[in-house]
């Protein structure tokens, strides 16, 4: 791995590190070679070394079965710190799932994690053989020094554990350099690992914030140029880094803060000017740089920020360190910036603290002036819901210590705070003074990536209109390095999270370079088999295949051909999409899927959705080996196209046999009987047999119409694909009656609530008010509502096909292509139907109205008018 900059002058640039104490690093043994498995009334253990305080501790737990166990954390005299239960819940047993929390930092010294099983078998990995011990560079984690037992003995090796110390503060870095008169073309090439905020005599160089984007370290690290202006005399460079996905602290259930990447924040930076006479210079980040504990004094990656304005800097020589791992490449997706800045509608006092309701769900953070008193204490909890005495809600189970803090301790002279290494999900931000300071201009700053819109869409039915909208706020508020799935909890990239709800919001924005990014992330994850973990980046968690989630490998791609008609993109990542499908359809048996699934994920009333997860994840093995046979005729490789499509009828044959019922000609589950899911998708996918197609599409109407009573009854991989059957099938109608439900299940109770954005699942106790993937279902409304359908990749062609219904009686709709502007103006009435349409030069649009013939558009603006025709569109 080269450790400079890609294209500088003199290659001298080098990572820089700060030296950190052994107490303030992460103890960790990630490494495995073997599982120690125990039973009922067996124990595990692994004693460690605490070189400082810590406040958590992870353990790397397999199960068999649905075990039951504890674990305990236990000081050198056995008195029991911390314990926690052990075993299966709605979430995912993975990597460093397991951790227990201290109420209190724990003290340096000896200490034993004990497992124990009350029922079932539970594994402990562990490695056994010895590892090769390296020098301390100052800024990597240390292994864990302690005996592995069994029952009390002592066992060879060592558990795979992590104990997170009270991380040090963020390090800020310096560099001072002469600059001559006239210098010219003064350019900063530079990363800070995780994060890098970097000022010039004082000032920021960029507005980009939260800069670089995550990656998996140690396959690609992203950097960004930036144009400075230089003054003549002395300058001053100077780098502050935060933690980010990097160098991520605080224990919680994915593992990130023992990421097989993680290091103590590091930097690499090079700046480069012409003088009068056109030589150039360069400055380089090395060990002549100097170093110091900076005032962020806490980075947690789901907490937030303390920063302690009282810090004095105390300036030693910086460290050169290894390079990451990752291959230097600079950023091409559009940085996250600050959009707008949000005052509160309304401000209540409860107890002392001041709760500021800015009236939307955002991504972002707070700004505030502040003045008072040295050592005064502000705090800052962000909520997307109030608990119930009106304070902000701050729970995550998912994550060690308190959610969403940050933290401010008064300096001296007045300052405007705004943390720098983080954003938050909210709607609320309580803000509570600990001391004599006063907080006044509270305002809320929204985050959002730099992405341009390109489309819009407005009807008649408020409902469809809100369902769209709010499809598009949530994933901008979700969009940050990598489309994620809620701002507050998890931050994560899961992949069926943005594979179902790309079609959707690529209407809305340029997501062209964003995804591409992401897909290299995809690309970068792939274990040694060719397989996609569930989230991406991950720092080991989520390896185990699911063919309902990982799809997004092979999906995007194919939206985003669809979308942008580049063929490049196609074979940018075939041999990843052929490798992914191939493994996918060597762990499948029979055709059917049958290892684990997050299946049809919240359908109303459950989290595992009733049917178990075998049927919609070999379903989406269908979708994903049609798809990818698609992909392979589009990239003339017919033998793997024809080779998929041969394992697709073997999918589809193998569905039908084992779930439809020939007495109802609908397809169920012996467990669960009828079930939307397990109709919708095998009829959306194309994979129900010619001769019951009618049949099963007759009895999915049967069901939403008379039986769910006009709702859907389905989870988020269902839902996407609901309504466009039911139009497919002959019933737009119902299909606009589920979308437009005031009630639950259904998006309009959101509407009626006063939402702006997207709730997790159906019911009430959704926790996160953030979550974008059960907007999906709006490519249909754009698509079919609106009219508006690209027919061929890259829309050269499209239709203009609006549903007929009478409570749409107009619509407008606007997407930019890769040919120019398009759009569809269009309203009806008894009499006639009128349309405004803008076709982009080089494309063709076909109008298709019921029971009339189609009308050919080139490119132009149009004003047609039809005559209007009875009945819906069927």
């Amino acid at each position: 791995m080269d450790p400079h900059l890609p294209d500088g002058p003199d290659r001298s640039a080098l990572w820089i590190g700060r030296w950190t104490d052994p107490a303030h690093r992460v103890l960790r043994s990630i490494d495995s070679d073997e599982i120690a498995w125990i039973g009922p009334g067996e124990s595990l253990g692994q004693t460690f070394t605490a070189p400082g305080r810590f406040t958590a501790v992870g353990v790397d737990l397999v199960r068999e079965g649905e075990p039951r166990g504890r674990l305990e954390l236990r000081d050198a005299a056995g008195a029991v710190l911390a314990d926690a239960v052990v075993e299966v819940g709605g979430f995912r047993w993975d990597r460093f799932a397991h951790y227990l929390e201290l109420a209190e930092p724990g003290e340096p010294g000896e200490h034993r994690v004990e497992l124990t099983v009350d029922r079932g078998r539970v594994g402990w990995r562990t490695r056994t053989n010895a590892t090769e011990t390296l020098a301390d560079d100052g800024v990597s984690p240390l292994p864990v020094d302690g005996i592995a037992l069994r029952d009390g003995m002592v066992e060879r090796g060592v558990r795979a554990i992590g104990v997170d110390t009270v991380p040090a503060p963020n390090p800020v870095f310096r560099t001072a350099f002469d600059v001559p008169e006239g210098a010219r073309e003064a350019r900063l090439t530079a990363v800070g690992l995780g994060y890098g905020v970097f000022r010039l005599n004082g000032r920021e160089v960029t507005e980009d914030v939260l800069e670089p984007a995550q990656t998996a370290y140690d396959r690609t690290v992203l950097h960004r140029t930036y144009e400075v202006a230089l003054e003549p005399g002395r300058n001053t460079l100077t780098a502050e880094l935060g933690r980010g996905f990097y160098s991520a602290r605080g224990a919680n259930t994915w593992g990130w803060n023992l990421a097989p990447w993680h290091r103590e924040p590091v930097l690499l930076a090079q700046l480069e000017y012409l003088d009068a006479d056109g030589a150039r210079h360069v400055v380089t980040s090395g060990p002549d740089w100097e170093v110091a504990a900076g005032p962020t004094t806490e980075d947690l990656l789901y907490t937030g920020e303390t920063v302690d304005a009282r810090t004095e800097l105390r300036w030693e020589p910086a460290i050169a360190v290894a390079p990451p791992g990752g291959l230097l490449k600079e950023a091409t997706a559009p940085p996250v910036r600050r959009a707008e800045v949000l005052a509160a509608q309304r401000e209540t006092t409860v107890g002392g603290t001041t709760v500021h309701d800015f009236g939307t769900i955002l991504a972002g953070r707070l700004r505030c002036s502040i003045r008072g008193e040295p050592g005064a204490e502000v705090v800052v909890r962000y909520a997307e819901q109030l608990a119930e005495d009106g304070t902000a809600r701050t729970d995550n189970v998912l994550a060690a210590g308190p959610s969403q803090v940050d933290r401010y301790v008064v300096g001296s002279g007045p300052v405007t705070w705004e943390p720098q290494f983080s954003y938050k999900g909210f709607r609320y931000a309580s803000v509570q003074v600990r001391g004599n300071a006063v907080v006044s201009d509270v305002r809320a700053v929204r985050l959002v990536t730099a992405v341009a819109e390109a489309g819009s869409f407005v009807c008649e039915d408020e409902t469809l209109s809100w369902i769209d909208a709010a499809t598009a706020r949530t994933f901008l508020n979700n969009l940050h390095g990598v489309p994620t799935d809620t701002p507050v909890y998890e931050k994560n990239g899961w992949t069926a999270d943005a594979h179902l709800g790309t079609e959707a919001v690529l209407h809305h924005f340029g997501l062209k370079d964003s995804l591409v990014k992401w897909l290299d992330d995809h690309v970068d994850a792939l274990d040694g088999t060719g397989m996609v973990p569930m989230i991406v980046p991950t720092p080991g968690w989520g390896r185990e295949p699911d063919p309902a989630w990982s799809a997004s490998m092979v999906l995007i791609p194919w939206n985003l051909y669809w979308e942008h008609g580049d063929r490049a993109l196609l074979e940018r990542y075939g041999d990843p999409i052929r490798g992914y499908t191939d493994r996918l359809l060597e762990l499948a048996e029979g055709g059917l899927w049958r290892g684990d699934s997050w299946g049809d994920w919240l359908s109303p009333g459950h989290w595992h959705a009733p049917e178990g997860p075998e049927p919609t994840a070999t379903m989406m093995l269908y979708r994903v080996v049609s798809r990818a046979a698609d992909i392979c005729q589009v990239l003339g490789w017919n033998g793997d196209a024809e080779r998929y499509r041969d394992a697709g009828r073997t999918i589809a044959a193998a569905y039908h046999a084992k779930y439809f019922d020939r007495a109802s000609a609908t397809y169920r589950s012996p467990e669960a009987g009828y079930r939307q899911s397990m109709n919708v998708l095998p009829l959306a996918f194309g994979a129900v047999p010619t001769y019951v197609a009618g049949a099963v599409g007759a009895g999915l109407v049967d069901h939403v119409e008379y039986r769910s009573r006009g709702h859907l009854d389905c989870g988020a991989v269902a839902a996407k694909h609901l309504l466009p059957v039911l139009a497919d099938v002959g019933r737009a109608d119902l299909a606009i009656t589920v979308a437009t439900r005031p009630d639950r299940p259904g998006w309009g109770i959101w509407r009626r609530l006063g939402m702006e954005t997207l709730m997790e699942s159906w019911d009430e106790s959704a926790r996160s008010h953030n979550h974008y993937f059960l907007g999906a279902a709006s490519a249909w409304i754009q698509q079919r509502v609106g009219g508006l359908r690209a027919t061929s990749p890259g829309w050269r062609t499209f239709d203009i096909a609006p549903v007929q219904d009478d409570r749409v009686t107009w619509a407008d709709v606007r997407h930019t292509t890769p040919h120019g502007h398009t759009g569809v103006a269009w309203r009806r009435d008894e009499d006639a139907w009128e349309f405004e349409v803008e076709v982009p030069e080089g494309s063709v649009a076909t109008v298709r109205l019921p029971g009339q013939s189609p009308a050919r558009l080139p490119g132009g603006r149009h004003g047609i008018s039809r005559p209007a025709t009875p009945g819906v569109d069927r």
